[in-house]
């Protein structure tokens, strides 16, 4: 659907004075940047990268408002901190170790509220509870604009940048994409000092928070998600030299819209500057459309700034990617003899990582249906209105399957990682190891190539034909006897963020995040992702 320019009018006769007057917390609101803090929040941004009905600039060719600010807004990132599933994770891992809650609140900032991080660790302070930075708004601000674009270029992709820790130091410099950038607008109106940065584009930026090592005890790390890692082990990596496969972070989850002009007067009207090539929009298309429909369903409880509307066209465009870029499914070798089925799903992984990747909650699986005539069969990998797996018993405990031959042999690509005494955990700061890690690697992967320690497959068995980019899952089916008619196949690869797994041991915690959140998970629809597709006929 297309955004029509009248959305932006009440936006655009609200002056900066007024933004600062609306007094969303603490913090500095817009404005130019002081001597003592080196961070302003988004709306200083879109007084000049926001789309108005008066100026051509950041209108795509189909009318939609591609501009930093408007699809920014409505994304995961820009609603990092109010995000109420991490508030009730975090609640519920200071519940369990309360004496840890300054070294676990400090870990979760850097990536959560990372204005609000840099801005104390600038200044030589302690960074501040999540008590207390709820009340910031440039916590509240979640990855915005200052963040990214004062990152420092010479140690992305490095070690010491992982789990958070952005090259960010106290020069008030904002780095961009293009080169002979106009610096005099940014510098009158916010303080800052543009520069070509031609850095942004790496894909170290986001590898510095989407690598993430948390401790059980001092000195122990778990790699709880690893997206860069897994990119950088695969043939998407550019950092050996570019081939046709190469593609950056940024070119993936960064919609591409063309030539375009990519900031206006604050008044509404054309800078006389030149279009720029290539420009992306900053929706950040990621995998969640589940977590973004809660936030349009719960915007007001939650104080989202972005619209439901806005929040609901992220969610379709995190749809389409899933379903038309994620992976493929092809059946085949489908055979009948007498009374046995046999054929194999091939699963292929299209993205630059792991599928699914990041947080360890998600997971992937195949349904499985057969019929004959109208008349199902076989069904594997049905789940109820809840979104659980039926018959399957503990989904915590399930082991990786390579031979389909009864309903309860689910395939399940996911991440289920274990304590010290070898049980699965969903708290982050119990985390030892993997003990089942079977999400389907990228395409390339190799296990002497880079970070293959820490991005490595586990709990296979002996199954051969799990390989970088794909896998191969045979079945062996008993029909009913003497039944006969065409047999129909259909396998389809579905998908959950917040698998109820992951959701019921915050049931437990006495806490008012993890109360929020259980309740607005409970009103949402279950359903879930559907990344692909196939289905054969077997006369």
């Amino acid at each position: 659907m297309s955004i029509r320019p009248v959305a932006f009018l009440a936006f655009l006769s609200t002056s900066a004075a007024a933004l600062t007057a609306q007094g969303r917390g603490m913090g500095r609101m817009s404005g130019v940047v002081g001597p003592d803090d080196h961070f302003l929040t988004s709306d200083a941004c879109a007084l000049c990268h926001s789309a108005a009905p008066t100026a051509r600039a950041m209108w795509n060719a189909t009318g939609d408002d591609v501009s930093p600010f408007h699809t920014w807004q409505a994304t995961m990132m820009a609603n990092s901190f109010r995000d109420p599933y991490w508030r009730a994770q975090v609640s519920k891992e200071v519940a369990a170790a309360p004496e840890r809650r300054a070294e676990i609140e400090g870990l979760c900032l850097r990536c959560h509220g990372p204005i609000a991080h840099h801005e104390a660790r600038l200044a030589g302070a302690a960074a501040p509870s999540i008590a207390a930075a709820a009340g910031s708004a440039h916590a509240r601000d979640g990855v915005s604009c200052t963040v990214c674009h004062q990152v420092q270029p010479g140690k992305l992709g490095r070690e010491e940048t992982f789990s958070g820790n952005l090259p960010i130091v106290a020069a008030n410099t904002i780095f961009g994409p293009y080169s002979e950038p106009a610096f005099q607008p940014m510098r009158m109106h916010t303080g800052y000092t543009v520069e070509w940065g031609p850095h942004v584009r790496d894909a170290g930026l986001c590898g510095a928070c989407h690598t993430l090592f948390t401790s059980h005890t001092p000195g122990h790390t778990y790699p709880e998600q690893t997206p860069f890692l897994e990119w950088r082990n695969s043939v998407y990596s550019d950092e050996e030299g570019r081939n046709d496969e190469s593609r950056t972070c940024q070119q993936c989850h960064m919609p591409a819209q063309g030539e375009l002009k990519i900031a206006r007067n604050p008044r509404g009207l054309d800078f006389n500057i030149a279009t720029r090539p290539e420009v992306r929009a900053h929706a950040f298309v990621g995998g969640n459309a589940f977590m973004l429909d809660l936030l349009a369903k719960n915007r007001d409880a939650l104080g989202v700034e972005a619209s439901a509307e806005g929040l609901r066209r992220t969610a379709r465009a995190t749809r389409q990617q899933l379903a038309h870029t994620t992976a493929s499914l092809a059946i085949e070798g489908a055979t009948r003899a007498g009374d046995t089925l046999t054929f194999a799903v091939r699963v292929t992984n299209r993205t630059g990582h792991k599928l699914p990747t990041g947080y360890p909650a998600r997971r992937a699986w195949l349904r499985t249906v057969v019929r004959i005539g109208n008349e199902p069969v076989f069904v594997s990998g049905d789940v109820d209105e809840q979104g659980r797996l039926r018959g399957v018993g503990d989904e915590r405990a399930l082991p990786h399957v390579d031979r389909v031959t009864e309903p309860k042999d689910v395939v399940v690509y996911e991440c289920i990682p274990v304590d010290v005494d070898g049980k699965p955990t969903t708290h982050l700061t119990k985390m030892v190891r993997n003990g089942k890690d079977t999400r389907l690697l990228p395409k390339g992967w190799r296990a002497d190539g880079p970070h293959a320690e820490h991005t490595a497959p586990r709990g296979l068995g002996g199954d051969t034909d799990f390989v970088g980019g794909e896998d191969v899952v045979h079945y062996e089916l008993k029909l009913p006897p003497g039944k006969q008619g065409a047999i129909v196949v259909v396998s389809s690869l579905l998908y959950q963020t917040v698998p109820p797994a992951w959701v019921d041991p915050l049931r437990n915690v006495d806490t008012e995040e993890a109360e929020r959140f259980v309740g607005m998970y409970d009103a949402m629809d279950k359903e879930p992702e559907s990344l692909a597709l196939t289905v054969a006929l077997v006369n």
